[in-house]
């Protein structure tokens, strides 16, 4: 049997061991301080997408590729894995961006990802693109063919694609906030994920209880706020949004969305099939940036009826409601906003129980 031996270090080496620590530690945080604004323009399976799209999410971010045999399923794990825990998953958008063009076609990928969880998107783009978006990461990836590095791969080739293991947090102004290693663990992610957006959020909307709320119209100020819904310190007004919107009942809700927001795309037949079945509640969607034509495309196929059709060309009504992304909703009493809610609403029965409540103290 083979004996092991333990050499004691040296205190020489020991202090060149702590020096090579030192000098590797700065070295990483260059590479990462490269990137602090992000900025990108790709497509997924539905069209562009850029640094400007999901406005007000953060972004969890790296790069891979949907034949790769072991780092990136344990990366788009723990994405799902998170995506399924975090407190605050509405605050998130996650993207997996691949490096192999060439064979990730964008349905497919989409596929992949999605497995996962049906949040993720797989975004791709042109070479150039990818290598840009990899340059201001700090990340790394290539090709190899018969054990020799090629710079245009194409289909059929055979060669192998390597690349570096990194998940990027990055803030709504598209600057890094935080990297992980790929092995950081579900738990460890949503750990950090959630002191990151947790703060974030005490900072944007003010959490209050919701069985005494505090609203412009003292009337309804025994009305239980729906679920999912946070008071505002927002004092817009309905009339003053410039929308053109004729209400007819007491209570609105505002919905914004957006044909690239795949949560909005599962939120909207809910809102459809709830505006048929009552009229206590005025439902106004409003569209975030998409075309008129492509807004009537989706509504004729999803067979929608019962929703408006309004549309705005930016997301400054998102910001000035005090959104954080998409999608987002508001309601409004007697023309005062009362409460915010982002993320999907996936239960019409609170709002239900609001809207007649309001209806029973007015």
């Amino acid at each position: 049997m083979k004996s092991i031996h333990r050499h004691k270090r040296s205190p020489l080496g020991l202090l060149k061991l702590l020096l090579l620590s030192v000098l590797t530690f700065f070295s990483f945080s260059h590479i990462i301080a490269k990137a602090e604004t992000l900025t990108f323009n790709l497509f997924d399976q539905h069209g562009p997408v850029t640094h400007e799209s999901y406005p007000g999410k953060y972004l969890l971010l790296s790069i891979g590729y949907s034949s790769c045999p072991d780092i990136c399923p344990t990366t788009l794990y723990e994405y799902g894995y998170a995506m399924k825990r975090l407190q605050h998953a509405d605050m998130l958008q996650p993207l997996f961006l691949t490096i192999d063009p060439v064979n990730d076609e964008i349905n497919r990928l989409n596929a992949y990802t999605q497995y996962f969880d049906e949040r993720i998107v797989g975004l791709s783009g042109e070479m150039k693109d990818i290598e840009d978006v990899a340059k201001q990461l700090g990340a790394t990836f290539g090709y190899r063919l018969n054990g020799q590095r090629i710079d245009n791969p194409e289909p059929g080739m055979g060669y192998t694609v390597y690349h570096s293991a990194m998940i990027y947090l990055i803030t709504p102004e598209r600057e890094i906030l935080d990297v992980f290693d790929y092995q950081i663990g579900g738990d460890d992610l949503i750990k950090v994920l959630d002191q990151h957006l947790s703060k974030a959020s005490s900072t944007a909307t003010k959490d209050i209880t919701s069985t005494s709320i505090a609203i412009t119209n003292s009337a309804v100020s025994t009305c239980d706020l729906p679920e999912g819904f946070t008071a505002t310190e927002q004092s817009s007004r309905l009339s003053e949004l410039n929308l053109s919107v004729e209400p007819e009942a007491n209570t609105q809700l505002l919905n914004l969305w957006a044909l690239w927001c795949a949560p909005c795309r599962q939120e909207l037949p809910l809102l459809e099939k709830w505006a048929a079945l009552q009229n206590e509640l005025d439902i106004i969607t409003i569209n975030v940036g998409d075309s008129i034509e492509k807004i009537n495309s989706f509504f004729e196929e999803q067979g929608f009826s019962h929703l408006p059709k309004y549309q705005i060309e930016n997301f400054n009504l998102l910001r000035q409601l005090g959104g954080m992304g998409l999608p987002f909703n508001a309601l409004f009493v007697n023309d005062s906003i009362v409460g915010i809610k982002s993320g999907i609403i996936t239960d019409t029965a609170s709002l239900d129980n609001y809207a007649q409540c309001v209806q029973q103290q007015l």
